[in-house]
């Protein structure tokens, strides 16, 4: 009796254990089943769920609220994206841009075009027909009514890498820069580069292929003349002057002295002038800033150091500015290039800090063989300026002046259509039109945080110490595995 109940009670054990297996395996078949119909069903829906911290994957209240309030409106975007949906939807490296696109295109008001540059030539007609924009792949063009702005793809993140090379983090920067350019489109804002006019200066038909630089900026052109207007117009992202032959008037100086006072911003291309006369009001403007001009033109004794045959187009140094300087990046980036900088015929200039009532600092020096021998001006014994480093170009920012800015530069010519395109003047032309960015800048700021990821690394050091972490992270925990299921099998026969 005993050996058929222990016989009775194993088969019931067996059929038990064989019940709960297979009810087990019911249950994961189950499981897997409906989690293949949930995966299937989300992605037919296009849903998705953002858990990440800084919320990566979704547009934030600012830009949310704002698209809200379009869509109520009725108001129309058109967003063209030069990039294929599938290139942009496989890249992860793109992924957060692509949600926001996403996101930015499940609002009415905006009508996002997906466009191969390769291969749509009918819409890259239709958004760029008279070429105005220099258009690379990943670019992004808005518009709306007759109002275009561009942003450069590369603009839309910010690397860092660690001293190895490797990339440690990335930062977003596009949303910020997309719903400040839909917010431009919308309000028909162009910040405008007005080029004074009246004293003689180098005019916009002397400057169309500089214009078209500034147009890839999201600037406008155009001329102003004062003695014409009350005021400097309210869309001046800056005053232009270059290479005036006469000095403004008294009035003139009170109207650029009022934009001036409430934050606005100028450029000072004086071309060296052999005219005997002074800029009394464009000095007294200069001063302002802690700018003192020389009535000279500058030349190099060193033949290592000029263009060969002309002594006045000359080798000079960018300067370096300090890292905490909100201007740092208008040298740092030209200075990493690597690049030979030249200046053709130029003035020279000095400067005054004045106890710090300016943020001042040369951006061009010379080498201090170059010479700043007398031209021009009224002074009966005139100083000539050598065996030191003379001031091509600088910047100042007037701190008592609600941070106006002035940029001096001792050449008017480098961005003329005569020079703009030569290989010698590429350093000063790409200064200069950081120079506009840095006092403007025109893309909108809505305020909204860029959204950063880290990546971490672990640095191998040599072969050996990789096969060693195979065994530790692979090997052992498979063999631990194998141990586990051959003792269950051991315990379950038994």
């Amino acid at each position: 009796m005993s050996q058929n109940s222990n016989q009775q009670q194993r088969k019931f054990r067996n059929w038990k254990n064989t019940k709960f297996a297979g009810m087990a395996w019911i249950l994961c078949i189950l499981v897997l089943i409906i989690a293949i119909l949930l995966n299937m069903i989300i992605s037919r829906l296009d849903l998705n769920w953002d858990i990440t911290p800084n919320k990566q994957y979704s547009l934030s209240k600012t830009t949310e609220s704002y698209l809200n309030s379009l869509d109520e409106n009725n108001t129309k975007v058109d967003f063209y994206i030069l990039a294929t949906q599938e290139d942009l939807e496989n890249d992860l490296e793109s992924l957060v841009l692509y949600r926001a696109l996403q996101s930015y295109d499940a609002h009415e008001s905006i009508q996002l075009h997906w466009v191969d540059p390769n291969q749509d030539t009918e819409t890259m007609e239709l958004i760029n027909p008279d070429n105005t924009y220099t258009l690379s792949t990943g670019d992004m063009v808005f518009s709306c009514g007759d109002t275009k702005k561009r942003i450069p793809g590369s603009s839309m993140y910010t690397t860092y890498s660690d001293e190895d090379g490797y990339v440690i983090s990335e930062q977003f920067n596009g949303e910020n820069l997309i719903t400040g350019a839909i917010k431009g489109v919308v309000d028909n804002f162009t910040p405008t580069i007005y080029f004074l006019t009246g004293h003689g200066e180098k005019g916009l038909d002397q400057y169309s292929r500089f214009t078209v630089n500034l147009t890839n900026y999201n600037y406008g052109a155009k001329e102003l003349n004062l003695s014409e207007v009350d005021a400097v117009p309210e869309d001046a992202a800056l005053i232009l002057v270059a290479a005036p032959t006469a000095d403004i008037t008294t009035a003139e100086l009170e109207k650029i002295n009022t934009y001036l006072d409430d934050g606005g911003n100028i450029s000072l291309l004086m071309s060296p002038n052999g005219g005997t006369f002074a800029y009394t009001n464009l000095e007294s403007l200069m001063e302002s800033y802690g700018f003192y001009m020389d009535y000279d033109r500058v030349y190099e004794t060193n033949s290592a150091y000029h263009i060969s045959g002309d002594n006045t187009t000359i080798q000079c140094q960018l300067n370096e500015l300090e890292d905490d300087s909100e201007a740092t990046d208008l040298t740092s980036s030209l200075i990493d290039e690597g690049l030979y900088t030249f200046m053709p015929e130029s003035r020279s200039f000095r400067y005054d800090s004045q106890g710090g009532l300016y943020t001042i600092a040369p951006l061009i020096t010379t080498y201090d063989t170059a010479v700043g021998e007398p031209y021009g001006g009224i002074s009966d014994d005139p100083e000539q300026w050598e065996n030191t480093s003379l001031m091509l170009a600088a910047y100042s920012e007037n701190n008592a002046r609600n941070a106006s800015k002035m940029v001096v530069f001792g050449n008017a010519e480098f961005i003329d259509d005569e020079h703009v395109s030569d290989d010698t003047v590429i350093i000063p032309v790409y200064l200069f039109l950081s120079t506009i960015s840095w006092m403007y800048n025109s893309d909108l700021d809505m305020e909204i945080a860029n959204k950063s990821t880290s990546n971490d690394y672990i640095a191998l050091q040599d072969a050996s110490f990789a096969q060693s972490l195979i065994v530790i992270y692979t090997v052992i925990p498979v063999a631990i595995m194998a141990i586990g299921v051959a003792i269950w099998v051991k315990r379950r026969n038994s």
